[in-house]
């Protein structure tokens, strides 16, 4: 036999052994898969179909007109009414520390209902959701998948972040997908998306402060 046929007849029969692996490679991920739809439960594989949303039913409120500079507190009281805490926003307001000194750890610097009011961090509201939730959990540094964790426990989060060119401005956490939270934006009244790595961005000067009960 001359070496050219030799050396083809070689090829052609690499050739057919590779595609007897990759056959049988895809034959066995066909089995597998027919295997988990034929024992799976319904709602398995609805799971296994439809990518993981969840969506709080908490109507946004908008801080305006009554409290101009009063983001967080805005953002607590619709946690409250979800809650079935029947707070008004100026009521949370009226309950709230308040400091001169700038140490927004302890409570809210400035006035809420003009424009200069600033903020009130997470530690300054702990007393605050004690007495009207029941608990109080800082989320400050914690991930995007403890947050989502959170959510799914089905408690909104309060967060801080840069938006609207305004440093130290809080939305309510309500919800998310695959690749963005949902949240109730104070400033606009509307619920919008972010993605997770816009948000982490927006979310580091404030140090990625959050808080839930």
């Amino acid at each position: 036999m001359p070496k050219h046929v030799h050396k083809q007849l070689i090829i052609i029969l690499l050739l057919i052994v590779l595609l007897l692996l990759w056959l049988f490679k895809v034959s066995a991920k066909s089995d597998a898969g027919s295997w988990f739809f034929r024992n799976a439960t319904p709602q398995q594989i609805i799971k296994q179909q439809v990518p993981e949303k969840i969506v709080l039913d908490i109507p946004p409120i908008s801080q305006f007109p009554e409290l101009p500079t009063g983001c967080e507190i805005t953002a607590v009281t619709m946690l409250l009414n979800y809650r079935d805490v029947n707070l008004s926003k100026t009521e949370v307001a009226d309950n709230i520390p308040y400091v001169s000194d700038g140490n927004m750890e302890v409570g809210f610097w400035g006035n809420p209902y003009n424009d200069t009011g600033y903020t009130m961090y997470p530690p300054a509201w702990r007393n605050f959701f004690d007495q009207y939730l029941g608990g109080f959990t800082d989320l400050s540094n914690k991930p995007v998948s403890k947050l989502k964790a959170t959510l799914k426990q089905k408690k909104p989060v309060v967060a801080w972040i840069n938006y609207h060119k305004q440093p130290a401005h809080s939305v309510l956490l309500v919800g998310y997908d695959q690749n963005s939270f949902t949240f109730n934006d104070p400033y606009t009244g509307k619920r919008k998306q972010i993605s997770f790595a816009k948000f982490w961005k927006i979310a580091t000067p404030q140090g990625h402060r959050a808080m839930t009960y």
